[in-house]
């Protein structure tokens, strides 16, 4: 599914992701590796192979898109560092020839040596004129003349059948000076927002995005 914003052009990908064509860009956000080990160690039941599966997601993301640069609207990374960390840095290794960026989000808390060790370039916004890509966008002044990219809220949308059949979806949602992003990682929940809000929602299902008509 393709959108154009500010004559470029975004493929919305299934894969819960963006390529923005012409600039040979990937972009995803909310990976939160780690989470799943943070979990165990706290205590708390969850999948072991939850970070395994995300890493090779986003590989088999990057070996078919083949982008010149990654950006990674925050929240790469879960928690305090455990060996999950280790196993990206693993990951990393292999594709040290990407440029990635790192835009800061809440739980990217990690020092500076991991991100640094680990080749990533980070801040906590970048802009590349008319476009802005940041976390939380909440709170942030509006401009007409920029538009807007987050993550955080890790959006969905509930698609309701006949009767009381209904099912929650994850979506790219869309107004007029913004999109978020889906939560690229599993294990991470939904926050559903409201249809009426929004210019576009993109809800993502059998590996598809389709546009709602009624937005």
């Amino acid at each position: 599914m393709r959108t154009t914003i500010f004559e470029h052009t975004f493929e919305l990908l299934a894969d819960r992701a963006i390529h923005w064509l012409d600039e040979n860009t990937l972009i995803v956000s909310d990976l939160h590796l780690g989470k799943s080990g943070h979990f165990r160690k706290s205590g708390i039941a969850a999948p072991q192979q939850i970070n395994q599966t995300n890493i090779r997601r986003l590989e088999s993301l990057i070996n078919r898109v083949q982008p010149d640069r990654m950006l990674i609207l925050g929240d790469l990374f879960h928690s305090d560092i455990n060996r999950e960390w280790f196993h990206f840095e693993d990951w990393r290794a292999g594709h040290n020839q990407l440029d990635i960026v790192l835009v800061a989000g809440n739980h990217d808390s990690l020092h500076s040596s991991f991100y640094d060790r680990a080749n990533l370039r980070v801040c906590h916004q970048l802009k590349q004129q008319p476009f802005r890509f940041i976390h939380d966008s909440s709170g942030e002044p509006v401009s007409e003349f920029e538009f807007t990219f987050s993550g955080h809220i890790h959006p969905g949308v509930v698609i309701r059948g006949k009767g009381r059949q209904s099912v929650r979806l994850a979506c790219f949602y869309k107004n007029a000076r913004q999109l978020i992003l889906p939560a690229f990682g599993e294990f991470t929940g939904l926050y559903i927002l409201p249809d009426k809000e929004a210019e576009s929602i993109y809800p993502i299902a059998e590996n598809k995005v389709f546009q709602l008509n009624h937005v």
